[in-house]
């Protein structure tokens, strides 16, 4: 995998001069594994309340957007932010709130999949609120899990028109090794771009996907959007996991080990203990150095 270290030099001094420093944090490590752990809810209703808990004690002001969606028991919410200017292209960050329902009807507690991320984002909307030129919106969706839907209400509601570029985490909770996807599409190739300047001005491990694991940026890359989606997990765990998302049943015919991460998350083991605070914060420190650093650059 790439590290970057092509004409490293000249890259790394473009990178620094283009990559604005992110906001001093506003919570600490432990603070963002507490909320994380907030999220482990019997129902789909109290993650949701506890998303609105996070967003009211951050001061950021929301919408609750509802959709039709999958749910027997009623509508899908997506959740809406949005801070700066009230006109012109937005840089659009992306998280999946909802959580897998286990045959038994138990909800897994999906706090690597997904709650790291969304407070990583959190946190990265309170950091960059103020301060970028540009609007930025935090979509927070519900109903990833049953074929992304609510980022596809979302699409259906709003349009992508006026969206500059769209940043999707999913996956965001322990590990050293930032993950992008390069299946967005043409359009994407200055994001991605951006994501390799500053892992190399942050000497960050860093892994592309050829084939990245889909998430809410199908829906932006498909309609035309530059759009990453980013993730963590240990090194280790990363290169196996790209191999396996290259070609799955070659992986399997060949007996190489199944990815960690394909059984953790969906079941119960999806807890807690499994979230690295340090992780957490990384994740809102790079987020963040992104948002500022496409702000500054997009047209």
């Amino acid at each position: 995998m790439i590290r970057y270290a092509l004409a490293p030099l000249l890259l790394l001094a473009s990178a620094c001069a283009s990559a604005p420093a992110g906001a001093p944090p506003t919570t600490t490590p432990a603070e963002l594994h507490a909320r994380v752990a907030s999220f482990a809810q019997p129902t789909q209703d109290g993650r949701l309340a506890a998303l609105k808990a996070q967003l009211d004690a951050a001061k950021l002001s929301y919408v609750v957007e509802d959709f039709p969606g999958k749910r027997p028991s009623g509508p899908g919410h997506n959740v809406v932010v949005r801070t700066g200017p009230a006109t012109g292209k937005a840089i659009l960050l992306a998280a999946h709130y909802d959580a897998v329902v286990m045959p038994d009807g138990k909800l897994v507690d999906a706090v690597v999949d997904n709650a790291a991320s969304v407070v990583s984002m959190i946190e990265t909307m309170q950091r960059v609120s103020g301060r970028a030129k540009r609007p930025v919106i935090l979509l927070l969706t519900d109903q990833e899990e049953l074929g992304l839907v609510g980022a596809k209400a979302y699409v259906e509601k709003h349009g992508t028109e006026n969206l500059a570029a769209v940043i999707n985490a999913d996956i965001n909770a322990y590990g050293d090794t930032l993950m992008h996807g390069l299946n967005n599409g043409p359009q994407s190739a200055g994001i991605t771009q951006a994501v390799r300047e500053l892992c190399v001005a942050r000497a960050k491990p860093c892994l592309d996907f050829p084939e990245y694991p889909p998430s809410d940026d199908q829906v932006f890359s498909a309609a035309g959007v530059p759009t990453v989606s980013l993730g963590y997990l240990p090194r280790s765990e990363a290169e196996i996991l790209k191999i396996f998302m290259a070609d799955p049943a070659a992986a399997m015919k060949n007996k190489l080990p199944m990815p960690a991460i394909l059984g953790l998350i969906h079941t119960p083991n999806d807890k807690i203990e499994k979230v690295d605070p340090a992780t957490l914060a990384a994740s809102a420190d790079f987020f963040t150095a992104l948002v500022m650093k496409l702000d500054s650059e997009l047209p």
